[in-house]
């Protein structure tokens, strides 16, 4: 499982909000036990943030000067913001509960891709598809079947075994073109042969 980190984004937005978002993490982090000798001062940070919306402010009137101030002290912020999230993260060591403590949000992690227990995609080639379900431990074979209706077959006389495998996966060819198909299977385990799950259908190109 990867570790939980801070993610930066009080970098792209407004200096307004860089200059609360500043606020929050002295404040949570003036005397906070967990964070007692950070790379760079709570102190030093207070002083950056307080002119950064002080510059801020000198800037609202459009001048070269002052805006040039402006976003001279507000890369001086975002390193010393960037050096300040770079010391938390190594402090958390991946404790979500350590970042926010500090004034920080979460990077969000990905989602992991969820698998389905049995799917069936459209092969490479005409006539071809390619079936796969979720493996059982144990298990000694999978039965693949298959029958060609508008529904699934209600008697097993109808449907077509088109192989057994040793793996949880098969790609079957030479299925009709532009034909409505329904697909099952089965495991054969030491216990016996488990029933077919729910027939999947697919029109196979």
């Amino acid at each position: 499982m990867k570790k939980d980190r801070i993610v930066l984004d009080f970098i792209r937005i407004p200096v307004a909000q860089k200059t609360e978002i500043g606020k929050g993490v002295i404040s949570k982090m003036t005397n906070n036990p967990k964070f007692a000798t950070p790379d760079v001062s709570v102190d030093a940070l207070e002083a950056k943030n307080t002119l950064l919306e002080t510059r801020s402010v000198a800037a609202l009137g459009g001048g070269k000067e002052a805006t040039a101030l402006l976003h001279q002290t507000e890369e001086e912020w975002n390193d010393i913001m960037r050096k300040m999230a770079k010391y938390v993260d190594r402090i958390a060591d991946g404790d979500d509960a350590v970042i926010l403590s500090a004034g920080f949000n979460l990077a969000k992690q990905p989602t992991p891709a969820v698998r389905p227990d049995f799917s069936v995609e459209l092969g490479d080639k005409s006539g071809s598809v390619s079936i796969r379900r979720q493996a059982v431990e144990g298990a000694k074979s999978y039965i693949w079947q298959y029958c060609s209706s508008e529904t699934p077959a209600a008697n097993d006389t109808d449907w077509v075994t088109a192989q057994v495998t040793s793996k949880a996966s098969v790609e079957l060819s030479g299925l009709t073109p532009k034909t409505t198909y329904w697909f099952r299977s089965a495991v054969v385990t030491t216990t016996g042969t488990s029933a077919y799950n729910s027939p999947v259908m697919q029109v196979v190109i």
